[in-house]
C-alpha cells in the first residue's frame, strides 16, 4: 500500500455511513481458544500496544477468557510522592517559584502515566482510562494544581469499567472539573452554566437532546459545591433551594436529582454506547449495534463491564471489515512500538514531547471536546514524524536531538521470538503479521524480504549471519514506515 492508498483507505467507508456488515452482538467462538490473528486484533484494539508475550497468552484462551482477562490492572498505583498533598498547605518561597514546581510535577504525572501505559501488560484498563480523560476533559493549564489532576487520574482508574451513572456523579465532585468548568465558582443567584451544559452536551445526553432552559435549571441546581482539601464538599448556604424545571420534571433538584434524571434518559445509554463503539469499533456508529449496546447498559443499571464484555466477545466487534480500519492514536504508535519489541528504556520524556508533537498531550486536551482522533491523528505533518520516528527508534535513538536511548530495542530477542526465525520468507510474512493489522500482498512481502536479507542469497539466512542485527533493524524500519503500520 503506498501514501495515496492509505489516504484513501482512511477516509470515511461512505461518507458519514457506517462500514456495512452482517455481524450482530452474538459472541463470537466464545469457547473457542483464539487464533493468532484474533487475539491480534482483540489486544490491538483493548490495549496500547501487543506485547509477543500477551498474545502468546491470549492463544492460550478461549474468547471468553481473553476478554474477562482484559478486566485486571493496577487500579491502585504508587502515586508521585507530593500528590495526595494538600495544595494548600504547602509553601513556597515565591509565586514564581510555586510555579516552577508544578510545572515540574505535571511533567512527572505525565511520565508517571506513561509509564503506566508502557507495564500495562493484557489489560484494558489504560485505555479505559484514557477514554474517561478525554471524555471528562480538564487540562493542567486551567485546573493549576497538580493534585487535583492526580486525584481525576485515580478516578478514571478507580472506576474504569464501574458504573457510569456513578462516575457522572463524581465529577460533580471532583476538584479538577470544578475548577476546570468552574462550577466551583457557581451560587445562589449567580449560577455559572459551564458545567451543566457540557454535562449534557459532551458527557451524558449530546446536542438537540435538551433546551437552553434545560442547561439554566441545571446550572441552579448544581450550585453549592466548593474544594476543601483534597475533595469537593457541598455547602448548602450556596446552592440554589428554588424549584426547577429540568428535562420535563419539576421540583427543588440539587446535583444527585441532576444526575438521576439525566441517566433516566434513554439517549443517555445510547450517548454512552455510541462513545465505546466509536472508541473500540470505528469512527462511524452502526445505529443497530448501538441500541443494543444502549439496552444492555440499561438493563445493568449503567454498569459498564457486562455491555464492554458483550461488545468486546461479539462476532461484529471480530468481523473481519474492522480490522485496521482504525488510525493509531499518538499513545497507539509510541506505546505500541515499546510493546511489541518489548522495549522498557524508552525516556519518558521524550515519550511524552514526542507524542505531543503528534498531537496529543496527556492531561492537556486541546479543548473541552477532547481529542476528535482517527482522520485527525494523520496529516501532512504528523504522518512523515511518525515514520521517522520509528525509525530512529529501530536504531535505539532519539527523532528530536538523534542521540541514543539507553539501550537499544533487543531485535534479536525479537526475532528468536518467533519459531519461523530460520525461514526467511516465513519469519518475514510472521513478523508483518505480528506488527500489521492488515496483510500485506506478494510485492509488499518480497519487498520486506529484501530489507531483511540486504543482498544475501535467501538461502544464507539465519540468525548467525554476520551483521544479523543491522538485517534485522532493515526489516522493522520497513515494516514501521509502511503505511499499514498507522492502523489498528
Amino acid at each position: 500500500m503506498n501514501r495515496r492508498e492509505f489516504l484513501w483507505r482512511i477516509l470515511p467507508h461512505r461518507e458519514g455511513q457506517p462500514i456495512a456488515t452482517s455481524t450482530g452482538l452474538d459472541p463470537y467462538k466464545p469457547d473457542d481458544v483464539l487464533s493468532e490473528e484474533d487475539a491480534l486484533h482483540l489486544l490491538r484494539r483493548t490495549t496500547f500496544g501487543v506485547s509477543r508475550q500477551d498474545v502468546a497468552r491470549a492463544q492460550q484462551m478461549t474468547t471468553r477468557q481473553a476478554v474477562q482477562a482484559l478486566f485486571s490492572g493496577n487500579l491502585d498505583p504508587t502515586p508521585p510522592a507530593w500528590a495526595t498533598v494538600d495544595p494548600l498547605t504547602e509553601s513556597f518561597p515565591s509565586a514564581d517559584a510555586r510555579q516552577q514546581e508544578y510545572y515540574r510535577r505535571y511533567a512527572e504525572l505525565q511520565q508517571w502515566w506513561l509509564q503506566l501505559m508502557l507495564g500495562s501488560g493484557f489489560s484494558i484498563l489504560e485505555k479505559l482510562v484514557f477514554f474517561w480523560h478525554n471524555h471528562y476533559c480538564s487540562d493542567y493549564l486551567k485546573v493549576y494544581y497538580p493534585q487535583y489532576m492526580y486525584l481525576q487520574n485515580q478516578t478514571f482508574r478507580r472506576m474504569a469499567w464501574g458504573n457510569a451513572r456513578e462516575l457522572a456523579r463524581a465529577m460533580v465532585a471532583d476538584p479538577a472539573m470544578l475548577i476546570f468548568l468552574d462550577n466551583v465558582a457557581s451560587i445562589k443567584g449567580n449560577p455559572n452554566e459551564n458545567f451543566a451544559r457540557e454535562l449534557l452536551e459532551l458527557f451524558t445526553l449530546g446536542v438537540n437532546h435538551y433546551t437552553e432552559h434545560d442547561i439554566v435549571e441545571a446550572a441552579r441546581a448544581l450550585t453549592g459545591w466548593r474544594i476543601q482539601g483534597m475533595r469537593g464538599v457541598f455547602n448548602p448556604q450556596l446552592w440554589d433551594p428554588g424549584t426547577k424545571e429540568f428535562l420535563g420534571q419539576r421540583g427543588a433538584f440539587n446535583a444527585d436529582d441532576i444526575i438521576r434524571i439525566v441517566f433516566e434518559q434513554d439517549q443517555a445509554a445510547r450517548f454512552l454506547a455510541t462513545k465505546f463503539y466509536r472508541f473500540f469499533v470505528y469512527d462511524v456508529p452502526d445505529p443497530a449495534i448501538v441500541e443494543q449496546l444502549a439496552q444492555i447498559l440499561k438493563a445493568n443499571d449503567f454498569e459498564l463491564r457486562p455491555m464492554l464484555e458483550t461488545l468486546l466477545m461479539s462476532e461484529h466487534f471480530f468481523d473481519p471489515a474492522f480490522r485496521g480500519a482504525v488510525i493509531k492514536s499518538p499513545i497507539d504508535f509510541m506505546v505500541g512500538l515499546c510493546r511489541q519489541l518489548s522495549y522498557s528504556d524508552l525516556p519518558l520524556a521524550y515519550g511524552i514531547e514526542r507524542m505531543a508533537k503528534l498531537s496529543l498531550e496527556l492531561l492537556n486536551p486541546p479543548t473541552v471536546e477532547g481529542w476528535k482522533g482517527h482522520h485527525l491523528w494523520i496529516n501532512t505533518n504528523t504522518y512523515p514524524l511518525r515514520e521517522r520516528i520509528a525509525e530512529y527508534f529501530a536504531d535505539g535513538k532519539r527523532n528530536d536531538n538523534f542521540q541514543n536511548f539507553p539501550t537499544a530495542p533487543d531485535v534479536r530477542a525479537f526475532a528468536q521470538s518467533f519459531p519461523s526465525n530460520g525461514n526467511a520468507r516465513q519469519f518475514v510474512r510472521d513478523v508483518a503479521r505480528f506488527l500489521l493489522a492488515i496483510e500485506p500482498g506478494p510485492k509488499t512481502l518480497d519487498y520486506l524480504l529484501e530489507q531483511l536479507l540486504l543482498g544475501a542469497p535467501e538461502y544464507e539466512w539465519s540468525l548467525a549471519m554476520s551483521n544479523v542485527e543491522l538485517r534485522l533493524r532493515s526489516l522493522l524500519k520497513a515494516i514501521f514506515t509502511l503505511p499499514e503500520y498507522q492502523l489498528l
